[in-house]
């Protein structure tokens, strides 16, 4: 891949590239990639864009993660109250802030407060 090398750039490139803690370099790359999807050019899946809200499963893993939910919830059912989605959900997102820290920890994800939650990281950074 041939090298990006940015000379006056715009104040407001280097506060979002700050803010993403990337590279001038690296932010370029992202905007070029980014240009280039509008005008219809394809990509590498590592590139798909996530969308929020869903979860993201192929066919091997999500009957798999199914089964484990299904486990999760019946472990934390009570057999004296009745625990509505909302409080099965409260549960579960201790659950899931603890695993999002470890993948941090791993490397594999950082958390940005500026952006309200976690971000994947990249595996070509």
């Amino acid at each position: 891949m041939a090298a990006i090398h940015l000379a006056d750039v715009p104040d407001e490139w280097v506060k979002e590239a700050d803010a993403r803690d990337l590279s001038l370099s690296e932010y370029g790359k992202r905007m070029i990639r980014a240009g280039r999807r509008q005008f219809g050019h394809d990509y590498t899946p590592e590139e798909t864009p996530a969308t929020p809200k869903t979860l993201k499963l192929d066919d091997s893993t999500g009957s798999e993660i199914e089964t484990q939910l299904k486990a999760w919830i019946h472990v934390n059912l009570s057999t004296d109250d009745a625990q509505d989605v909302d409080e099965l959900v409260d549960l579960l997102e201790d659950d899931l802030a603890t695993l999002a820290d470890e993948l941090c920890d791993e490397q594999k994800a950082k958390y940005r407060r500026s952006q309200g939650g976690y971000l994947k990281t990249p595996t070509n950074e």
